[in-house]
């Protein structure tokens, strides 16, 4: 499903950044741009290979689409959730317009069909809103397993930690070193 123009463009805000004028970065944003719109990637390749510094500055500033990148190299699972909630949403958006255009046409039949599978979309997109949350509880039930393992080893650690500290203490000098 095609992302909406307004929607896209939100992605690519005017800035500039020196960091973000690599290669490799430029290929992991055309990457994620291919993965929302195949029509956004083709403008933002365009632009890359045309003027490289206006690139770099629309990209510069785009949080959104630094973030999309970023969790695409720490997270595919949460990355390709994100990329499906966005054109989820882009679907919704766009089947809601044409929905109330069929409205506003009283084309009855097609208002109640595209009703219909605009709450199907719905629930879809709810669904996935509920799957993302899923996912960042096991990945903080995780963390929290790592904290729980990581204080077990310092409570197991903790009195043989006081009897070393202990012997350091005490055989040190108080003389003052020259």
């Amino acid at each position: 499903m095609v992302v909406g123009t307004a929607m896209l463009l939100a992605f690519v805000a005017p800035a500039a950044d020196e960091l973000l004028r690599g290669n490799a970065f430029a290929e992991e944003v055309l990457v994620v741009a291919e993965d929302l719109d195949p029509r956004l990637s083709e403008r933002l390749r365009s632009l890359h290979d045309s003027d490289p510094e206006g690139f770099a500055e629309r990209i510069a500033a785009s949080t959104q689409l630094r973030a999309l990148v970023d969790m695409r190299r720490e997270d595919r699972r949460a990355y390709d959730m994100k990329i499906l909630e966005l054109k989820t949403d882009a679907k919704v958006r766009s089947l809601a317009a044409t929905v109330r255009q069929a409205r506003v046409d009283g084309d009855d039949a097609a208002f109640a069909s595209g009703r219909e599978e605009l709450r199907m979309q719905l629930r879809i997109q709810a669904g996935m809103r509920l799957a993302n949350r899923l996912l960042q509880i096991e990945r903080m039930e995780d963390m929290v397993e790592q904290l729980r393992e990581r204080y077990d080893r310092e409570v197991a650690e903790a009195e043989a930690d006081v009897e070393v500290r202990l012997q350091n203490l005490l055989e040190m000098t108080d003389e003052p070193a020259e």
